[in-house]
């Protein structure tokens, strides 16, 4: 009885150790496809009843659970499709944009920093240090040892997430193959606002094509429109992000699918339509009629007998002053 004792003991502590070798995490600064139960390998949530896995290093996964396989029949299978990555066909779902990389699921949008690394999920933010590994998800700080390997967490992503939980179809969570990569060491999303759509309707002819980072030459990434999805008379939506600041950072609001509460945004300041002046109109001038000089009154001509009749009486005044001398 008493080595029967001993034995179950031996089983029961050897459980606990393996429990506690499968919550250790990465090794190394690889990012790996095999799961490692708990945080470290990946970060899994919750976002409007869409469950998503970002990796350390920017990239991610998901999983929807309305549109998926059943997952209770799936996991007996290890070669069946779960998760968008594991080439499960999500994309009457999915919009893209010129780079190829997902830029709304549904109508939860999903955002990239300059690299091409997750920075947004919904109403999650994430953020990286200084090597480029996630430090931070919602409220749930990641910690790293002196050689940027993972440590420890602590935190929670947000109130709907506040600790992780084992499902079974964690496991098939996996990076992008390389073809489907959209990170690059050079900021070539520094300039790009991708547009868009309101999802009211799954995509048609919409398919996942191998992304502007898998096709670039050299350095060089361009934008293809082929690449985005189409629009299909969709209206375009528009999504403000919030601040990134301390006090957003873990709060996210309540949407479908046991989210959050939502966070209350300040309205944008609008500014006042300017009041267009009307343009000064200039009276018309008015033409001033051109002086007209009065005629002059034209002075009669001296005449001859005018001018000769005194000249003449001169003349002969003299020629008889001079006659009389003679004399």
């Amino acid at each position: 009885m008493k080595h029967l004792f001993l034995l179950l003991s031996a089983l029961i502590l050897s459980g606990f150790s393996v429990n506690a070798d499968t919550n250790t995490t990465l090794d190394t600064n690889v990012i790996n496809n095999s799961y490692n139960r708990g945080y470290g390998n990946s970060y899994i949530f919750v976002e409007n009843g869409i469950e998503f896995s970002v990796f350390p290093d920017g990239q991610f996964d998901f999983y929807m659970s309305n549109y998926g396989p059943n997952v209770n029949v799936a996991v007996r299978d290890r070669n069946t499709s779960i998760s968008f990555n594991t080439g499960y066909d999500y994309t009457s779902y999915v919009q893209y944009d010129e780079f190829g990389a997902v830029v709304q699921v549904e109508n939860t949008p999903v955002f990239y920093d300059y690299y091409g690394r997750v920075n947004q999920v919904g109403n999650v933010f994430i953020n990286y240090n200084n090597r480029g590994f996630v430090n931070r998800v919602g409220g749930l700080y990641v910690h790293y040892n002196r050689y940027n390997r993972y440590s420890h967490s602590t935190g929670f992503i947000n109130n709907f997430n506040r600790s992780y939980v084992f499902r079974s179809w964690h496991s098939f969570y996996v990076i992008p193959p390389v073809n489907y990569c959209v990170l690059f060491n050079t900021p070539y999303r520094q300039n790009y606002r991708p547009v868009r759509y309101r999802y009211d309707r799954p995509f048609t002819n919409n398919y996942r094509r191998s992304t502007a980072v898998a096709n670039r030459r050299g350095n060089t990434i361009n934008r293809n429109r082929a690449l985005a999805s189409r629009t299909e008379g969709r209206t375009p939506r528009t999504v403000t992000r919030s601040p990134r600041n301390g006090n957003n950072v873990g709060t996210t609001p309540r949407t479908r699918g046991n989210t959050t509460k939502p966070r209350v945004t300040s309205t944008p300041r609008t500014s006042k339509p300017r009041v267009t002046s009307t343009p000064r109109t200039s009276k018309p001038r008015t033409v001033s009629t051109p002086r007209t000089s009065k005629p002059r009154a034209a002075s009669t001509p001296r005449t001859r007998n005018n001018s000769t009749v005194s000249k003449t009486g001169r003349n002969s005044k003299s020629t008889s002053r001079s006659s009389t001398l003679r004399r």
